[in-house]
């Protein structure tokens, strides 16, 4: 296959490719059709000139098969000299949700966090750590949490459950956001570590951010030991501040296991349920995303909450008492005053509009660079990418306040203009 980017190429005489889901270093995924039993399935196609890292993910996925929670190999082979990976097709990464909402509210974080443990605990029963757990990694699909992506998976035990020894030294693996402590020290990675990475997630699907995030470096080396050097720094309170304290209970507990410990999941998993049960959270499988289309989400309710100000500012710039106020300060304006009130009032819509042309352009402009950012593989070379789109991101934010500020102004003037020609 010399061009796998090219949609209706069939692999393995069977499965039709659709059109590209995503790329990276690792290669590329599609979404395929399997023309004999006529339903869809995800095809990952291994670059040639890459190290194979599809062997080690079919490896593992065979281990894992039947696991719930853990999508389904269908498929593996040779084709056209490339590896191929044919597997469950899934509905959509936890990490496109976050990019559309920012932030998720505690219900939909705890019904996450408790698939995510019972999984976790599935696949450390098959001797597997994941060692990549980030929100990219994580899918949705029909109500249900899935973990995908075992490229950079290790078993941790042989088969006569004999675990791997300790060691230091190693090189980093992962992504550098969501790492644990040791995988930033060059410690051999254990089961704690996966449970680290997803208190880690926890915190960012809750408040939109990470301590450590937006540290951008000269290189990944250095960015990666500045973040390490923060997590250690900071304490579990500070790491989990305005959460509630079973966040940092949790997090507490993972910090104290040792290598070869063997997590109590079931602390875990009772920890964040009696959280859930003392706010009546019901573990209903129902998402923020999946509410029904008039509940607003994050992002609308604070844009609400904006205009509500606004709406509210211009009430009681309309209110008698105001009105009355500015009557009495007020002369009766000239014929000549209210030509150049109104010359003024031009010039400055003008101006105005020009320069909300301007910030929407860079907003625009902002917001497709940061689409790239996100696009870009957060694994390159086991190194973590995905702080850029951060920056962007604060960007993007900041250029749509002042659009708000300005059409706030806009309509205070405009209010104001109103106001004077009805008195005179």
């Amino acid at each position: 296959m010399n061009s796998p980017s090219t949609p209706n190429k069939i692999i393995n005489n069977q499965y039709v490719l659709n059109k590209r889901l995503s790329a990276g270093s690792y290669g590329i995924v599609f979404e395929a059709e399997d023309l004999q039993k006529k339903y869809l399935v995800a095809v990952k196609i291994e670059k040639k000139e890459k190290n194979s890292t599809l062997d080690r993910e079919i490896h593992i996925l065979t281990r894992l098969l039947g696991t719930q929670g853990v999508p389904k190999l269908i498929w593996s082979g040779i084709d056209n000299n490339s590896n191929v990976l044919v597997q469950q097709l899934l509905t959509k990464d936890i990490g496109a949700y976050l990019k559309e909402y920012r932030k998720f509210s505690l219900k939909t974080v705890l019904i996450i966090t408790d698939y995510l443990l019972q999984i976790i605990r599935r696949i450390h029963n098959k001797s597997v750590v994941h060692r990549d757990l980030k929100p990219e990694n994580i899918m949705y699909h029909q109500k249900q949490i899935y973990i995908v992506d075992f490229g950079i998976s290790k078993l941790y035990r042989d088969n006569n459950l004999k675990h791997v020894p300790f060691k230091e030294g190693r090189s980093f693996v992962g992504t550098t956001r969501y790492a644990s402590i040791a995988a930033h020290k060059g410690q051999e990675l254990g089961r704690k570590d996966d449970l680290e990475s997803l208190i880690y997630i926890d915190i960012l699907m809750l408040k939109g951010t990470l301590p450590w995030q937006n540290m951008l470096s000269q290189n990944n080396k250095e960015r990666q030991k500045q973040v390490g050097e923060k997590k250690i720094k900071m304490t579990t309170t500070e790491i989990c501040v305005d959460l509630p304290i079973e966040f940092t209970k949790a997090l507490d507990y993972i910090r104290s296991l040792q290598y070869q410990s063997d997590p109590d999941y079931d602390y875990l998993i009772q920890l964040f349920r009696k959280l859930a049960q003392s706010r009546k959270i019901e573990y209903d499988d129902v998402y923020d995303w999946t509410q029904p289309s008039n509940q607003s989400t994050p992002n609308n309710l604070l844009q609400d909450t904006i205009i509500k100000q606004i709406a509210s500012l211009q009430q009681f710039e309309r209110s008698p008492k105001v009105m009355q106020n500015k009557c009495q300060s007020l002369k009766v304006p000239s014929t000549q005053d209210v030509l150049q009130d109104r010359k003024k009032s031009l010039q400055n819509s003008s101006q105005l509009m020009l320069q909300q042309n301007e910030l929407n352009k860079s907003i625009q402009n902002t917001y497709v660079i940061s689409q790239i950012a996100n696009d870009y593989d957060s694994k390159q070379d086991y190194f973590s990418q995905d702080d850029v789109d951060d920056t962007l991101f604060y960007r993007y934010n900041q250029l749509k306040s002042q659009v708000l500020q300005i059409h706030h102004l806009q309509n205070i003037k405009n209010q104001n203009q109103t106001n004077k020609i009805q008195i005179s």
